[in-house]
């Protein structure tokens, strides 16, 4: 599915993340005592008298509703249910898609799970005609193929089992061409900022679609190979600068400079 209109839900995605994860802890740390109103999430665990919940890692405290998680500063990404992510496709049999979605395990990606179905019909989840379902039938494996780039949530996650994902849902499915990146999964909120303020200025300044995914990935397409190479570079300083103040306004002047000097419209 090559979908190039404002992917305005990043912004929701993220917006409680960019309000709690502030503060850096590292292994062992105590994250909180009280333990009547709180439990750990990922990243985080009770203690041996479950006193309180400390840190597994080095990390941004994070609180999510009655979670303490802790995003790790390095390694890779943990799934949970949920999240957005962009995955690849690397394998596929009859039953199953196997997709790399920089964890530690492969996501598991069932054909049901990239269908839905109305009044009858199975609908793909990656747009286009809606086939009848003598057409495609939720038991194919033929709607993907290795290499695929997908945006996908999470719909379950645990520490048995691979992740399984779907591609049913609004913005969910096939990214056709642009450009993936990687960054730590800890620096997303700084690319979303307050109330989105950064992705929104991002867009402007560059003309470019961008989907930030919660595992460290972003897809970016621009009108020209230059806008998608300048917003890169603005990425990247974004990452390097994350814990600096008045970020937002500094990467807007790199912006505007850039843009003026490269002679990018």
């Amino acid at each position: 599915m090559e979908n190039d209109e404002d992917e305005s839900q990043d912004i929701d995605d993220f917006e409680e993340i960019v309000e709690s994860a502030k503060e850096i802890v590292v292994p062992g740390e105590t994250l909180t005592e009280d333990v009547n109103n709180f439990i750990p999430g990922r990243g985080a665990i009770f203690n041996r008298n479950k006193t309180k919940i400390i840190s597994l890692s080095i990390g941004l405290k994070q609180v999510r509703k009655n979670y303490i998680n802790v995003i790790p500063l390095r390694g890779f990404y943990t799934p949970r249910a949920g999240d957005k992510v962009l995955g690849i496709v690397v394998d596929k049999n009859p039953v199953k898609y196997r997709l790399d979605i920089n964890a530690k395990d492969e996501g598991i990606l069932k054909p049901k799970n990239t269908m839905k179905k109305e009044r009858g019909r199975f609908i793909r989840g990656a747009g286009g005609r809606k086939p009848q379902q003598q057409d495609m039938a939720p038991s194919s494996t033929e709607v993907y193929q290795i290499g695929d780039v997908l945006i996908l949530k999470v719909l379950s996650a645990d520490r048995l089992n691979s992740p399984e994902l779907t591609t049913v849902g609004k913005y969910l499915g096939k990214k056709m061409g642009g450009t993936i990146i990687s960054i730590g999964p800890y620096s997303i909120p700084r690319i979303i900022g307050r109330g989105g303020s950064m992705i929104k200025m991002l867009k402007n300044l560059t003309k470019c679609n961008i989907f930030v995914t919660q595992n460290g990935r972003i897809w970016l397409k621009g009108e020209n190979i230059e806008s998608e190479r300048l917003l890169i570079e603005a990425i990247e300083k974004i990452t390097n600068e994350a814990h600096t103040m008045g970020l937002t306004d500094r990467i807007q002047e790199f912006l505007e400079s850039e843009k003026k000097k490269r002679g990018i419209d």
